[in-house]
C-alpha cells in the first residue's frame, strides 16, 4: 500500500502566526506530527510513504503543483491513502473540501486522514458529519479573513511609506538597518537620472534605449544579477540582455512618447500640403 502525506503552509499563515496561530504550522511541524502518527498505527507498518508539499501555497483552491500531482496519482490508482495534519491544510475551500472527502476519495476507495481533527474516512460516518461539515466552513471563512487582513496589514504599511516588496526598484536598495526602508543606490540611481535627462532632451524611449545600450551600460536585471540577485531572468532574444523602450518604461518609469506615435507624428508632417 502506498501512503501519501501532505504538507502545505501558505504566505498567509507565515505572515500571521505569531499574532493569531498558537501552534506552528511549519512544514517541519506538520511532517513530524504525521510521521508520529504513522509510526503509532501498525496497518502502515510496511507501507510506502510517499510526501507532497506545497510550501508557500494558498489553500483556497487546489491549483497547487504538489496537490495536483498528489490528485493525479490519486486517480491513476497509484495512492490508497492520504494523510494530512488537519482539514485546512489540505484546502480552505468549503466545497472543494467536502467534495473530495464525501464523494471522490470516497468514490475511488482512498482512506483519507486529518490527524488533529480525528478524522478518518475508514469511519462510515466521518465524512458526513456535522463537526466536519462545521470545521470545513470555518476553514473557509477563517482563510477570506486573514487573508483580507494580511492585505490591509500590508496596505497599511505602504501607506506609511514603508516598501513591502521583496526586492526595492531600480535606482534603490533597502536599507541594511531597515527592511522596510528603500535608499538610492548611487550608480543606479544615476543611470536613472540620465534617462530622465534624455527624455527631458526630446529623445524617445527608443533612442535613449540604443544610447543606452552604446553606452554598454547594464540593464537592470543585468545589474542586479551583479549584485547577487538571484531572482529569474525573463525570456530574451540573445544571451546577452539589452535595453529597449520598454525596459525604460518599465524600471525608469518614464511616460515619454512612444517610438511608434513618434514615427507617426513625423510621417503625418512629411504628408502635410503647404498652404500658398
Amino acid at each position: 500500500m502506498t501512503v501519501a502525506t501532505y504538507l502545505r503552509i501558505s504566505y498567509e499563515d507565515q505572515e500571521m502566526k505569531k499574532a493569531v496561530k498558537t501552534e506552528s504550522n511549519s512544514i517541519a511541524n506538520q511532517r513530524n506530527l504525521i510521521s508520529n502518527f504513522i509510526g503509532k498505527h501498525p496497518e502502515f507498518e510496511h507501507a510506502r510513504i510517499v510526501e507532497f508539499c506545497d510550501d508557500g501555497w494558498s489553500g483556497r483552491n487546489f491549483e497547487r503543483p504538489a496537490v495536483r500531482e498528489l490528485l493525479n496519482q490519486v486517480q491513476d490508482g497509484r495512492i490508497r491513502c492520504i494523510v494530512v495534519k488537519d482539514l485546512s491544510r489540505f484546502g480552505r475551500n468549503y466545497l472543494e473540501v467536502g467534495n473530495y472527502i464525501s464523494r471522490v476519495f470516497p468514490f475511488l476507495n482512498v482512506r483519507f486522514i486529518a490527524v488533529n481533527d480525528n478524522f478518518d474516512s475508514s469511519n462510515p460516518m466521518a465524512a458526513e458529519s456535522l463537526e466536519v461539515s462545521f470545521k470545513t466552513l470555518l476553514h473557509d471563512i477563517y482563510s477570506r479573513d486573514l487573508s483580507h487582513k494580511v492585505k490591509n496589514s500590508l496596505r497599511f504599511q505602504a501607506r506609511q511609506g514603508k516598501c513591502m516588496a521583496a526586492f526595492a526598484p531600480y535606482g534603490y536598495v533597502k536599507d541594511a538597518g531597515h527592511k522596510n526602508r528603500m535608499i538610492p543606490d548611487p550608480d543606479a540611481a544615476e543611470n536613472v537620472r540620465s534617462v530622465f535627462r534624455m527624455a527631458a532632451d526630446g529623445m524617445t524611449t527608443l533612442q535613449i534605449a540604443r544610447e543606452m545600450n552604446h553606452r554598454n551600460i547594464l540593464t537592470p536585471m543585468q545589474y542586479k544579477r551583479m549584485n547577487g540577485s538571484n531572482r529569474t531572468i525573463p525570456n530574451r532574444i540573445h544571451e546577452d540582455n539589452f535595453w529597449t523602450p520598454e525596459t525604460v518604461i518599465k524600471y525608469c518609469g518614464m511616460s515619454v512618447i512612444p517610438e511608434k506615435r513618434y514615427l507617426a507624428r513625423e510621417n503625418e508632417k512629411e504628408q502635410e500640403i503647404p498652404v500658398r
